[in-house]
């Protein structure tokens, strides 16, 4: 039993549809077709085997045959003449629109390539991409043929709209998809019957330096309106964004510190988001002279342009990196120069078990993470009081590790101390990423 041709026969004997969204269910079949022509071939295939069984003496591949026809927009009166078969021409005259996309999609191809070619031509764009927002009626209906027929080898009608509409345009403009890197995003709104049209934004590679305390990456506000820390990073990267005329602007940090932890030696990786930027060949040294400008507490070392690929490396790359930190620590007890040396040995190669800390308990859900501590080297400089430098794994929180967290960390400084242990001040000296 021919499998796919059961299954076709199944979807026409129950569903109208063009040839496109037949082909499009069995797009991963026949390499070189398009949809459509896919679709056609998959018809006249059909008639063809019903026509086979029926001359085979099969007397329900003629029923299924009649039963078709209104479906397939394909002239069948030369065979039922062969067949001497007697039909109602109101079936033969029937016409019955698509169930999945009811006629519409070849002129939707038609029509917004057209109008996305000439935009092109007439604004001399260098590269393009198509996005595409159908409607949900169509998604499902095509959703429950899939489903019905279990079929495997299917694409949506979305993905099919955005490849024939770019490759059409291609064809007119000799301008090429970029996927990467587009001049301009058109995002086609099929239920509006309209085109909106985006500029990609400037995605800037960098990384940020803090001089200062109480300096927050993003923007905080307190329940009043009123600001919760002077200055932040995303402050000066708004400051910035007149440069490229930017209307709105994102950061993508590689980990985040507290906002009174200073960020001194090579600074934090960060991607500067520009969204929507009216121009796109800005300078990075004079980009990065504007951000250094906007405080002298918040410095920026300004590397390359990325995609947006880029992001999503940096973003992993925190956790698989590791820092070094310096702290400044107070002990409530005395500490002798014997502990000190024990705690340096203590902590070589050491993995950490971390629940999550109290104070963002309320924000954070209650997890526990293994990170390692690489290794520690202390300056005693009182005999309560000391400097360390901590090597570990990025997302292991350092005052923790110092605290106990009411043993929530451990192991941790106060707990091989014997004494609680308390962060006075903490630095991020180096950041290492894996991108």
């Amino acid at each position: 039993m021919d499998t796919l041709a059961e299954n076709v026969i199944g979807i026409l004997t129950r569903y109208p549809l063009c040839n496109r969204c037949l082909g499009r269910l069995y797009a991963y079949l026949g390499r070189g077709l398009d949809n459509a022509e896919r679709g056609k071939a998959l018809k006249i295939y059909t008639i063809m085997e019903l026509h086979r069984r029926i001359v085979e003496g099969d007397n329900s591949a003629l029923d299924k045959l009649k039963s078709i026809i209104p479906n397939i927009k394909i002239p069948v009166q030369p065979l039922l003449d062969l067949l001497n078969v007697d039909i109602d021409r109101r079936i033969l005259n029937e016409v019955r629109k698509c169930f999945i996309c009811n006629d519409a999609i070849d002129e939707a191809i038609n029509f917004y390539s057209k109008y996305i070619a000439q935009h092109i031509v007439e604004t001399s764009k260098r590269s393009f991409l198509v996005g595409v927002i159908v409607p949900n009626d169509i998604l499902e209906r095509e959703n429950s043929i899939v489903k019905e027929f279990q079929i495997k080898y299917w694409e949506s009608i979305k993905r099919e709209l955005k490849r024939e509409i770019g490759k059409r345009v291609q064809e007119a403009t000799k301008i090429n998809v970029n996927f990467d890197r587009p001049d301009i995003i058109y995002i086609i709104d099929m239920i509006h019957n309209s085109i909106k049209m985006e500029l990609p934004s400037l995605l800037i590679f960098g990384y940020y330096l803090k001089f200062g305390r109480n300096i927050s990456q993003n923007i905080w506000f307190r329940e009043n309106g009123s600001r919760k820390y002077p200055i932040s990073i995303e402050d000066a990267a708004r400051y910035a964004s007149s440069i490229v005329s930017a209307k709105d602007v994102a950061l993508h940090i590689a980990g985040r510190e507290d906002v009174d932890v200073r960020v001194l030696g090579n600074g934090r990786p960060l991607v500067i988001e520009f969204k929507n930027p009216l121009k796109r060949d800005v300078g990075l040294l004079e980009l990065e002279s504007i951000l250094n400008n906007f405080s002298k507490w918040i410095k920026f070392r300004i590397v390359m342009n990325v995609g947006r690929e880029f992001v999503s490396r940096l973003k992993q790359s925190a956790s698989i990196s590791f820092k070094i930190y310096r702290a400044i620590v107070l002990t409530e007890n005395t500490v002798t120069p014997d502990k000190i040396i024990e705690l340096e040995h203590s902590f070589r190669g050491l993995v950490i078990f971390q629940r999550t800390p109290l104070r963002i308990l309320r924000r954070k859900k209650d997890t526990l993470r293994k990170k390692k501590v690489f290794s520690i080297k202390i300056l005693q400089l009182a005999p309560n009081l000391f400097e360390v430098f901590i090597k570990c794994e990025g997302g292991l929180y350092v005052k923790e590790l110092i605290t106990g967290d009411n043993g929530r960390t451990s192991p941790s400084f106060s707990q091989l101390l014997g004494t609680q242990a308390r962060c006075l001040e903490l630095d991020v000296l180096y950041v290492h990423e894996y991108i």
